[in-house]
Parts: structure tokens; C-alpha cells; sequence
């Protein structure tokens, strides 16, 4: 089904058009079939007529300028319709939008329970930091829920943080571990990824997503506490 063909009710599309948080509708064409006035106002644009029917180059907001980043949107629609399943993601775009925001992105179906799209809601996201942890390294967008089991979640965060490029000293600090402790949990890690070198390791994740997975700890590093906790190290 094309986008010409996913046509959305005009009572809904009003009902859309007065929400006051950002939302959007994406087809299988990954095209955008609807965008409210909430979500342009986001990426500076004047109208959602801007956004409606584009793929995210023809979109003249900076936000979309990002290659890398518009192809991972348009794989994870895709992904979305194919396996129905939705994803939560923490998106930070420096000088394309004032700050991070959360988005959902869900399954969009028709009257038939066919899944023909997909729907995106963005929210503002009002504690969090990316400075206490984040090293210039951070992808544009992350997600925050793991892309599979393969690594606990302690395991990730340590992940996560190597791929910053931090020491092991520094991930020591924020995990309330030792240099030793990191090291050896990092060679249990690359051991387990069936790698030798920190690329290849990168390359590793990069195939899996779990380069884009931030763990929960960085959203709220107050609720986690690790000093009596040595499990999955």
C-alpha cells in the first residue's frame, strides 16, 4: 500500500491537528502522510505542508539534513510495519532543536487490522543531561529499550560508555567501580562478542543496535545504585 492510498479521515486528522505535543504518521513508503502544526513548529517550519507527503531529504528543516540519521528513521518505519512492534527512542539533535526529546513510535493500522504505517508522538524530555555522561560521541538517536538480550543491562552500560571513548578510570567513577573491575567486565564483554579490539567490538554493536541503546541509569542516574550490586559484571 502507498501513501496515496493510506487516506486518513478528516475528522481524525482534525482531532490530530489540536494536540499540542508533536505527531506524525508515516506510510510504508516512509513517507509522511500526516504531520501536525506541533511537530513543524519543532523543526522550524512554518506548516505542516512542509513535512506531509516528503521522505525526510525533501523536508527542508535541519533536522532532517542528518543522512545517517533520516536512513535510520526510514529503516525503523519499515521495521515497525514488518514486525509490529513498537520502539521507544531518545532523540538529541544539537542546532536542529533547542533539546532532547522522547518519541514513541508505534504500528498504524487500517480498518482491515492491516498494519499500513506507522505513528510517531515526540515528547519533551525535562531531566536528563546528556553532559554527565556523553563524550561527543552520541548517536543522534538512541533507543531505550534493548535491542536483545545478549548483553545485561549493567553489561550495556559499560557499552555504552566505552563507545564514548571514556577510560576506564572515568567509567570507573560514574559506575562506582574500580579501573580493574571495568577492565575485567570488558574483557568478559568482548569475549562474549567473540572480539579482540575495541573496533571491532564497535562494529559488533553497530550490527545489533546496541550502539544506539542507552540504559536506563543515564536517564536518572539517582534511581540506580550499584555500590552493593555485583551482579552481571
Amino acid at each position: 500500500m502507498s501513501n496515496s492510498e493510506l487516506v486518513l479521515p478528516k475528522m481524525l486528522t482534525r482531532t490530530f491537528d489540536q494536540l499540542p505535543t508533536p505527531f506524525f504518521i508515516r506510510g510504508k513508503d516512509t513517507r509522511f502522510v500526516y504531520a501536525n502544526m506541533a511537530l513543524a513548529k519543532l523543526v522550524g517550519l512554518k506548516s505542516p505542508d512542509s513535512i506531509i507527503g516528503r521522505i525526510d531529504d525533501e523536508i527542508p528543516a535541519a533536522l532532517y539534513d542528518n543522512v545517517v540519521t533520516a536512513k535510520l528513521w526510514q529503516e525503523q518505519v519499515k521495521h515497525i510495519i514488518s514486525t509490529q512492534k513498537k520502539i521507544s527512542l531518545l532523540e538529541v539533535h544539537p542546532g536542529a532543536v533547542d533539546s532532547p526529546y522522547m518519541s514513541k513510535k508505534v504500528p498504524f493500522y487500517n480498518e482491515k487490522n492491516e498494519c499500513v504505517g506507522m505513528v510517531g508522538v515526540i515528547k519533551d524530555l525535562e531531566l536528563f543531561s546528556s553532559n554527565d555522561f556523553i563524550r561527543g560521541r552520541l548517536p543522534g538517536s538512541l533507543l531505550l529499550e534493548k535491542p536483545d538480550d545478549f548483553f545485561t543491562e549493567k553489561q550495556c552500560e559499560i557499552i555504552f560508555l566505552k563507545i564514548q571513548g571514556m577510560t576506564s578510570k572515568t567509567m570507573g567513577a560514574m559506575l562506582c567501580r574500580s579501573p580493574r573491575t571495568i577492565e575485567n567486565a570488558l574483557q568478559n564483554i568482548y569475549s562474549k562478542a567473540g572480539v579482540s579490539h575495541v573496533d571491532d567490538f564497535i562494529e559488533f554493536c553497530q550490527k545489533r543496535s546496541l550502539d544506539r541503546y542507552l540504559p536506563k541509569r543515564f536517564l536518572d542516574p539517582q534511581k540506580f545504585s550499584f555500590k552493593n550490586d555485583r551482579e552481571g559484571w
